[in-house]
């Protein structure tokens, strides 16, 4: 029922589940297990074009969701890399770095970074 719904033979169905993974599925897996599970699609695509193999990022994207595949982030760097520098000229630190409160609404305080 469920194959003539979707348009698609019986024979197709279960030749499929018996279809043994393609040569690039098993290249991803191996790479995968080589990095410890480290890379995601995108590196995963640079090692292969590197290998001089040929296959599209969202090709090996829907590959490696199909497996159960995915890659660790890597950590992102924010904030300040270098010294913080001096605060300009004519702006006083009018709480004078004392950020405690006796009552609400007293004292406000705001952050911008980037």
């Amino acid at each position: 029922m469920m194959c003539r719904c979707l348009k698609f033979s019986p024979s197709g169905f279960y030749a499929s589940r018996l279809r043994q993974p393609s040569r690039q599925q098993r290249d991803i897996r191996e790479m995968h297990e080589d990095s410890q599970g480290t890379l995601g699609a995108l590196r995963m695509h640079e090692d292969l074009t590197d290998a001089g193999k040929t296959a599209s990022k969202n090709r090996i994207a829907r590959l490696m969701a199909a497996d159960g595949l995915f890659g660790w982030p890597r950590k992102k760097r924010r904030g300040q890399r270098t010294q913080p520098s001096l605060p300009p000229a004519g702006i006083r630190n009018l709480l004078e770095r004392d950020f405690t409160a006796l009552e609400p609404e007293t004292k406000w305080v705001t952050n911008i970074t980037e």
